[in-house]
């Protein structure tokens, strides 16, 4: 499993197969089998709030604490470390930062994979050249944590939710923040998670008052309101056609919210497709994989769940009660962070057990 050396003893059950720290348990009812293994386990000295994929595929990024680490998606090497205090070569460098504690909790890559943007607990974002291994601009102007971090398609613009309640819009060339969204109407509370639509279009923000917001990147003027969460929304993402918004809270719940007729002022008419039931405690980061094929979902319950959509996507409906198509326990605690490569089927998870896991999947009989 990456790190261990050949010849290795590995943890045997009593017939003598190996026992792994991680399990699959798939939905008797689906049709879809999938799977799926173990790639590389990325250890780390504090928890893991966040991974995410370079758009080539080569790249993965973790966010922990004062750092974001950069990792060679396929062999799992690490690459680099980005502290707040500049680019460390060792863990050493690392043992021996003064700075207080301050989590990377969101982080994200360029389209060009060229750069790499944290967002942290001390307010800023940084925005990072990877080859140059340097930091290319310090954005500030948020006045409490930032939460997320998002990079258009069309690689102008980074996109950054905070505790104080805004997201915000940074030029990348310039380093100045364009615009700033939400005001005295709302987000009443903190804003913990912030998408571009796959178009350029819309930025989604989700937010502890419950609520899901969708803006003009453009113009910022706040297009739809999705109401209908019990709790916190913890995790939005876009689907890869831009036609559905998936949102993850703490009430336990996914969403899929219907975008084909944002801003067509219909009140009546509900917006929310679906509720996806089974997590048994906070859904903690939602994501589509960039096929469209799966929304995949992290939870305190300590498992990843696999959710099929497309037959929402194709205009159909789901049994409330069909459940996911496989659960994946895979970590010791809660999974914060779920992402997808968008080269690749793979996926990585990132846990309060400190560590990141990369794992691979393939549909059986393909």
């Amino acid at each position: 499993a990456g790190r261990e050396a050949t010849g290795a003893t590995k943890a045997v059950d009593a017939k003598g197969r190996p026992m792994d720290d991680w399990n699959v348990v798939h939905n008797p009812n689906s049709t879809t089998k999938m799977h799926i293994e173990l790639s590389h386990t990325l250890e780390h000295d504090s928890v893991v709030c966040c991974v995410r994929f370079s758009n080539d595929g080569r790249y993965i990024a973790t966010g922990c604490n004062k750092t974001a680490v950069l990792y060679d998606a396929v062999t799992g090497n690490r690459i680099a470390m980005f502290s707040n205090e500049g680019v460390l070569e060792t863990q050493v460098a690392l043992d021996n930062l003064t700075c207080g504690d301050s989590y990377v909790r969101s982080v994200c890559f360029s389209p060009d994979s060229k750069y790499l943007v944290a967002g942290a607990e001390d307010k800023t974002i940084k925005l990072w050249d990877i080859q140059g291994k340097r930091l290319r601009h310090s954005l500030y102007g948020h006045t409490k944590d930032i939460y997320s971090v998002d990079y258009s398609a069309d690689g102008l613009y980074v996109v950054s939710g905070s505790g104080d309640k805004r997201a915000k819009l940074w030029d990348v060339n310039t380093g100045t923040c364009v615009r700033t969204f939400g005001d005295e109407e709302g987000p009443k509370d903190g804003v913990t998670s912030v998408a571009v639509s796959p178009d350029s279009r819309y930025i989604a923000a989700g937010s502890l008052d419950r609520v899901v917001r969708l803006w003009d990147l453009k113009t910022g003027k706040l297009i739809e309101k999705f109401d209908g969460h019990n709790d916190s929304v913890y995790s939005v993402s876009f689907s890869p056609d831009a036609k559905l918004l998936a949102s993850g809270s703490l009430d336990k719940t996914l969403k899929l919210w219907d975008l084909t007729s944002a801003g067509q002022g219909n009140p009546t008419g509900t917006k929310c497709r679906h509720t996806f039931q089974g997590h048994k405690d906070f859904v903690l980061s939602v994501v589509f994989a960039p096929q469209g094929t799966w929304l995949i979902s992290g939870s305190k319950d300590r498992s990843v769940q696999f959710w099929d959509p497309r037959r929402l996507v194709a205009g159909g409906t789901l049994a409330a009660e069909e459940g996911p198509v496989l659960i994946l326990q895979g970590h010791q605690n809660s999974v914060i962070s779920v992402a997808h490569s968008p080269a690749a089927l793979l996926f990585a998870t990132g846990s309060g057990d400190k560590r990141a896991r990369i794992w691979r999947y393939q549909f059986e009989g393909s």
